[in-house]
């Protein structure tokens, strides 16, 4: 049976449809070759402190279009890009001409790890906050452990708590929020974790955990946390974002 963010295959099939080049995007027309400002302003902050490689092997896992992957591949590292969606890779294929990356389908949570050999730099590519299962988001962090090298960097970039329960509810009519997860009115039942509520069928899209609670979740799963930034919630938003910036522990 689909994991709930094998889902984004249908978006990214619908992006592309529309001339959309990078997720988040309201129309057509853009390049697809930048990321969000604040992730920029994140990845110049995190990548000009001492304690991080220079240069060597980068990984984004979620990778999307690959935005992120390609400004961090500007700076002098040679890159891999991994997402669910096979419409997404062949659109990341498309727009990264020229640059030293590399793109693939692939599940984040069920990695061959070996295979795919060790990095200097993992990163989130706002993926962690897809993966609704408990069980499937410790895989997920190991999974990056096991993929980085001693003392290499994680960037995380992830929606986080405290959630504006009312501004959501107004902003995306028919969603559901139980506890920690976001569910969406779907009808698929070739989604292996779709939950019923009032006899409709929902598929969990969204897991937003507090983000100390985040915090934790990384320390736990095995590395140090040297910088972060929390964003709360505000008029445009329903939640926070959080990114962080860690180091496998030794």
């Amino acid at each position: 049976m689909k994991k709930p963010y094998d889902a984004h295959e249908i978006i990214y099939q619908r992006m592309k449809k529309k001339g959309i080049s990078v997720w988040g995007q309201k129309g057509s027309g853009s390049t697809g070759k930048s990321c969000h400002p604040e992730t920029n302003n994140f990845l110049k902050d995190v990548l000009s402190q001492p304690w991080v490689p220079k240069s060597g092997r980068v990984i984004e896992l979620g990778c999307g279009t690959g935005p992120i992957l390609r400004r961090v591949c500007k700076r002098g590292f040679s890159g891999v890009g991994i997402d669910v969606s096979r419409t997404a890779i062949a659109m990341a294929k498309e727009q990264s001409k020229g640059l030293d990356i590399k793109f693939r389908q692939g599940d984040v949570c069920n990695l061959n790890t070996k295979a795919i050999g060790k990095f200097d730099v993992v990163i989130d590519g706002l993926c962690l906050h897809c993966i609704t299962d408990v069980r499937d988001r410790k895989a997920y962090l190991d999974n990056v452990l096991k993929i980085l090298k001693d003392n290499g960097l994680f960037i995380l970039n992830t929606m986080c708590g405290p959630m504006d329960r009312k501004r959501l509810s107004e902003a995306c009519k028919g969603h559901k929020i139980i506890k920690k997860v976001v569910y969406v009115p779907f009808e698929d039942d070739s989604y292996g974790s779709l939950s019923s509520f009032g006899g409709k069928s929902y598929l969990p899209t969204r897991y937003i955990s507090h983000w100390k609670d985040i915090l934790s979740e990384v320390r736990k799963a095995g590395f140090e946390v040297k910088l972060m930034r929390y964003k709360a919630n505000n008029s445009k938003d329903f939640c926070g974002t959080l990114t962080v910036g860690a180091l496998k522990w030794n």
